[in-house]
């Protein structure tokens, strides 16, 4: 797994307003410590949870076109909802952000 990536990752359980559920999220760790969780999965990793809920795109979040991404539909990455997740919680690779990104 590298920075960019982005990854179905297991939000749940989650409290009050948090991004919950399975959805996709932008890997944004740096890739030594990237490589330290994906040795057996037991390390941590932080990411950048995304939606497909493009109404409104504050400018903290970042628009990500589904063509460019690998992503079923345009999204955005909701920076202010960036958390450390145990390197458990990463499940299939969905495709990685451009580097312009």
């Amino acid at each position: 797994m590298r920075r960019g990536d982005i990854y179905w990752v297991d939000l749940d359980p989650a409290l009050g307003a948090e991004a919950n559920k399975t959805r996709p999220a932008v890997v944004v760790s740096n890739d030594a410590a990237n490589r330290a969780a994906g040795r057996g999965g037991r390390g941590v990793v932080t990411v950048v949870p995304i939606t497909s809920n493009t109404t409104r795109v504050y400018p903290f979040q970042v628009l990500l076109p589904a063509k460019d991404c690998g992503l079923g539909s345009d999204s955005k990455a909701q920076a202010e909802q960036v958390r450390t997740v145990a390197a458990a919680r990463l499940r299939s690779r969905i495709g990685a952000l451009p580097p312009a990104v």
